[in-house]
Parts: C-alpha cells; structure tokens; sequence
C-alpha cells in the first residue's frame, strides 16, 4: 500500500488584513507545519491548490481558518482545517511589534511520500550565541553536551535529541537542507523565525 502526505508549499502570502490599521506590516513566516490529511481518491492525480484564510495571532498561533474553496470533500474540509490549527507562525510585526492579522493563501498542493530524518537540534536566541556554538561543534566539541549547555529548547532535556521527524512539518527551505544532511553531519547555523537553530543527522 502507498503511503503519501499532502503537503502545501508555502511560496507567499496574498493579502493583508492587520486588526490594527498601520502601514509597513511584516507577513508572518511558518514555523510548524503539520502534512494535511490524504487526499480523497478522486482528486489524488487532479493538480490542486488550496485557497485558506487564516487569523493568526501575536503569538504565532491559528486560531481562525476559512476555507475560500471546498476541495468537494466535506469531511477531507473538516481535516485540512482541524490540521491547519495546529499550524505556528512567526506572527506579523509593525513597529517590531507582534500584530494579529487576518491573511490569505493560496498554494499548491502536492502528493508525496513523508521522509523521516532522526535529528537533534540546539536552539539559541541570538546569532552571537549559536555563531559560538557553531564555531564549537566546528572544533569537534560534543554536539549533546552543547545542546543541555546552550539550547534553549525543552530538547535539551534529551540533549538535543528530537528522535525521528517528519521533515515536511519544517518550512521548505530547511526541509531541503536537512534532507541533504548525511549521518552525523550538522547545519550551519539556520534562522527559524525569531530564533537560530542547528541541526544535526544522527542514526536512526
């Protein structure tokens, strides 16, 4: 049997509704993007896109989805937007302040197979920090003891450890570098939202 994700490529935002009335609003940036459902069997070889309203909050979060166009499923519908809510955003700024916004996306949809990678990460909070940890791991330090040291992700408690990941939950541009990751290689340092992020392969 197939097994399959459907996956949106998020290429950009169209439109922009902020709840305070400011010009010069950022668009928010992914952060967790859950696969949504499969698709019903009559639209899995028909090229798709989906068209979505989404409220996002100061915090990252989806609280609203509006579909603009039913896939002619009413219970794949009811998935994709239960799905979307657990979506994370980097919110919309204005005056490097976090605003809630209403936005509208439109994008492709695409069919494929999931990829797993077991990974470990250490997360930093600024670019001075995880350039230090960088140039550290470069010089062979133990990537784990780095992580319970520096990381300011809950991981640390496993030392970094995420275990095995689906990488489509990642935004594409770190799925592709991470995908290209041999065992034991690590990324450089990755801006992931508001934070920097490294990235390490380990064996599953």
């Amino acid at each position: 049997m197939r097994i399959f994700i459907v996956v949106i490529i998020i290429a950009a935002f169209i439109g922009c509704v902020p709840t305070q009335q400011i010009a010069d609003t950022s668009i928010p940036q992914i952060l967790v993007q859950d696969p949504l459902p499969a698709l019903p069997e009559s639209m899995q070889n028909t090229p798709s896109e989906i068209s979505i309203a989404l409220f996002i909050t100061e915090d990252g979060s989806v609280t609203k989805v509006r579909l603009m166009k039913s896939s002619g499923s009413s219970s794949w519908d009811s998935l994709a937007v239960a799905t979307i809510l657990r979506w994370q955003f980097v919110p919309a700024h204005t005056n490097d302040k976090p605003i809630s916004t209403w936005f509208h996306l439109r994008a492709p949809i695409r069919y494929m197979r999931p990829m797993y990678v077991t990974l470990a990460e250490i997360v930093c909070t600024t670019r001075e920090r995880i350039d230090s940890v960088y140039k550290a791991l470069k010089q062979e330090q133990d990537f784990n003891e780095l992580a319970v040291s520096y990381s300011i992700d809950p991981s640390r408690g496993n030392k970094g450890v995420l275990g095995e990941m689906n990488i489509f939950c990642y935004p594409e541009q770190i799925r592709r570098i991470v995908s290209d990751l041999e065992i034991d290689e690590f990324t450089k340092p990755i801006q992931y939202g508001d934070q920097f992020v490294i990235f390490k392969r380990l064996k599953k």
